[in-house]
């Protein structure tokens, strides 16, 4: 029988969803590259695929807004802080999506930096805002965080609220740099709006 490991890790809330957040260099090192084993790793840790869809093994919230991982390192990118993996982490199957973005854990990934001393000191204010520059590396963007500063730390009371989070905290705002597809249009179709027609129920105008 194998020996448990220890693997260091964070549970931070961003927006309105809520993840296991990893430093690169602190992952095995079977699992610093993507592949099988990271994967695994990362669905063991969440609790998946769990058939009871409940992940009570593990440190998923059981809803697809609380079944995320994150992997943050230093960037490789010299006008960059940070480089942002984000893996999707399905609850009932044995699948880690890595081909998207989330929006909302996008603001927890300064801080979680911050905190975890993937930035340099002499780069961050005393007291203010911190300007963090991110690589998004699933979808090769570009974000720019705006982390508030006090005595060095992360300010992490406040009273900024969000529709759908119970209580008040500071306010983290992100900054989605050219955020449209590799084509150049952040309209798929080209279009403001779209007619949808349903069959049986009617048109519906889509935005």
């Amino acid at each position: 029988m194998s020996k448990q490991i220890k693997v260091p890790a964070t549970y931070m809330r961003g927006g309105t969803s809520k993840g296991v957040f990893f430093s690169l260099e602190d992952l095995p090192e079977a699992a610093k590259q993507p592949g099988v084993i990271r994967d695994q790793l990362l669905m063991r840790v969440i609790g998946s695929p769990d058939p009871y869809a409940k992940q009570i093994d593990g440190m998923g919230g059981a809803t697809s807004s609380t079944s995320k991982a994150v992997i943050v390192s230093k960037s490789s990118r010299p006008d960059h802080h940070i480089d942002y993996l984000f893996g999707q982490v399905a609850i009932d199957k044995a699948f880690v999506d890595w081909s998207g973005n989330c929006g909302n854990l996008s603001a927890a990934v300064a801080p979680f930096a911050i905190h975890s001393r993937l930035i340099d000191p002499s780069a961050l204010p005393e007291n203010g805002i911190a300007e963090i520059k991110i690589w998004q590396a699933n979808i090769e963007k570009t974000i720019v965080a705006k982390v508030p500063m006090v005595d060095g730390e992360v300010q992490e009371l406040g009273d900024f609220l969000l529709d759908g989070v119970t209580f008040p905290a500071a306010e983290i705002s992100v900054e989605f740099v050219d955020p449209s597809s590799s084509g150049g249009s952040m309209f798929p179709t080209g279009n403001l709006v779209d007619d949808l027609h349903v069959p049986d129920v009617g048109v519906f105008n889509a935005r």
